[in-house]
């Protein structure tokens, strides 16, 4: 009777897998006919009354928003847990779709892009950075696996990882362990900043990148982000309001829209939102 009932268990559970990997298989392939492409972009974007909900019937995550953004500006991008913030990136990159409003990258609608040449002008970094099994290059290279050595350490350089890697005695042939486990935060996150920065994009999203690592690893990526975001546009979502000061503008949101924007002493000095969860911060130091 164990048996039986262990049996009807496990046929149970080999249902539910069946029937999410069916809906896995029945999501229907993203749409390219018609789809554009430029041979090189600069970074402009723009943002024109973009309302985006997770589901019909919802309240808006991302709410009648407008931004409009320069070629190699940064943005620093603030807000309590759940005003949005994530949401608008992966609106960005194309990973959801907006009801109403359109997005804008150098003046051409990114639904008309191919969305998979529109990911790889975008270079990501989230909080925590998944490294798999094999060598540091191989997971810098990840995207680009037919990159050279001399990439590969451009790349690492830029991100303020190749000293460290240097320091192994394989170098970048140093297994990395399963998850990554060898490696500290910091060292990983600075991989994930190589490997976001090898297929040389125009437009750079760091999301909480910062957020989970000691104050001396994120005082060494802070210390290379200028060299990083050279002529880049760059989008920074930061818990900790430090990593915006040097933000040529930081936008702060709150519940799906633009609440408040300028510049780091700006903001303190208006004594809105941002002056309130800088105050936070500050007295838990």
């Amino acid at each position: 009777m164990l048996r039986v009932v262990q049996l009807w268990q496990d046929f149970q559970q080999v249902s539910v897998s069946v029937r999410r990997l069916g809906d896995i298989l029945n999501v229907p392939t993203e749409h390219q006919e018609n789809s554009s492409t430029l041979m090189t972009i600069k970074g402009a974007v723009k943002l024109t009354n973009v309302t985006f909900a997770w589901q019909v019937g919802n309240a808006p995550v991302v709410n009648a928003f407008s931004l409009t953004v320069r070629p190699g500006e940064m943005i620093g991008i603030a807000g309590r847990s759940g005003s949005g913030k994530s949401t608008l990136t992966k609106l960005i990159q194309r990973l959801c779709t907006p009801s109403e409003g359109q997005i804008f990258i150098d003046g051409i609608d990114i639904a008309q892009t191919d969305p998979h040449w529109l990911r790889r002008q975008i270079g990501v970094v989230l909080q925590e950075t998944q490294l798999f099994s094999g060598s540091i290059r191989d997971n810098i290279a990840l995207a680009v696996p037919e990159a050279s050595l001399e990439q590969v350490i451009a790349a690492s350089e830029l991100a303020g990882a190749h000293d460290f890697i240097s320091e192994f005695p394989l170098g970048y042939d140093t297994p990395v362990g399963e998850h990554g486990g060898r490696l500290s935060g910091g060292q990983k996150q600075r991989i994930g900043i190589a490997r976001a920065l090898m297929s040389d994009p125009r437009i750079l999203i760091f999301d909480e990148a910062t957020s989970a690592l000691d104050y001396e690893s994120e005082h060494i990526i802070q210390r290379n982000m200028a060299q990083i975001c050279h002529n880049r546009t760059v989008f920074i979502i930061a818990h900790r309001l430090s990593a915006l000061r040097s933000a040529d503008r930081i936008i702060v949101m709150d519940k799906g829209a633009i609440v408040e924007q300028g510049a780091h002493q700006q903001l303190l000095a208006q004594q809105g939102l941002y002056a309130h969860l800088h105050t936070l911060q500050e007295a838990t130091v």
